[in-house]
């Protein structure tokens, strides 16, 4: 046999306390129950969703900030609750103008239709009006693209077009009949 040397004897070493990995634990539990609500009273709103799980999702929410304080010490702090239910924003590719624009204009889209949602809500008329605005503004920018677009593939197509040149008129000379 051939003697190996010895090897070392590894150990895991945590970078997160017990407590640490606790609240992060907690954490998502907080997250997930809150997305769940947030995203059913969105429906119910819409006229879908599911409206006798509401105050059980409520309860789920509740009793994940208690594990949450348990773990931690306190509450989730307001900031990470916005951040769990805020949308994603996906990544514009901001090399192709076109769809930079579009996508910004689908996301002011969203955002005023859920102000005009939640305003009429709790009957707000001006949050009402500057959600309708948001939406409207959107639009009219989303067919400006639209419109723009045509007409830049309207005169990509008519250059790709072969060029026919006119045909000259021949002119009779005068006096000659038809027979």
């Amino acid at each position: 046999m051939i003697d190996q040397p010895e090897k070392p004897k590894l150990s895991v070493v945590a970078q997160n306390t017990q407590q640490q990995i606790e609240t992060n634990e907690a954490q998502d539990q907080v997250n997930a129950a809150l997305l769940e609500l947030a995203a059913n009273i969105i429906r119910v709103v819409r006229g879908a969703g599911k409206p006798e799980q509401i105050l059980h999702q409520c309860s789920d929410v509740v009793n994940a900030a208690v594990e949450y304080r348990d773990a931690a010490g306190r509450l989730p702090s307001p900031a990470t609750l916005a951040s769990a239910i805020l949308l994603e924003r996906e990544v514009i590719d901001y090399n192709d103008s076109f769809w930079a624009a579009r996508q910004i204009a689908y996301r002011r889209i969203v955002r005023g239709s859920l102000q005009v949602a939640a305003s009429k809500l709790l009957g707000q008329r001006l949050q009402i009006d500057r959600g309708e605005d948001e939406i409207d503004e959107s639009i009219q920018e989303l067919e400006h693209l639209r419109e723009e677009i045509r007409r830049k593939r309207a005169a990509e197509q008519r250059a790709m077009r072969p060029k026919i040149s006119p045909r000259k008129r021949t002119l009779k000379p005068k006096g000659t009949k038809k027979v």
